[in-house]
């Protein structure tokens, strides 16, 4: 994506915590039940920062910062 800058290291930084905050809540969810409303939910919670990402910083970013 042109005019997009690329995040600095603070923004990486909070990117790297959210996402793997994201991927624990939703390991935690389908531990206990693979197919409950919560697990779904937290899916949905991980799939769209990585959509959000891939929107504002390009395939690049998403790819290096997903959980």
């Amino acid at each position: 994506m042109e005019g997009v800058e690329q995040p600095d290291s603070v923004i990486i930084e909070r990117l790297r915590r959210q996402g793997e905050f994201l991927l624990r809540i939703y390991r935690a969810e389908f531990a206990k039940d693979p197919i409950s409303r919560a697990t779904e939910s937290s899916r949905s919670n991980v799939i769209a920062v990585q959509h959000t990402l891939r929107q504002i910083y390009g395939e690049d970013v998403a790819r290096s910062y997903s959980p």
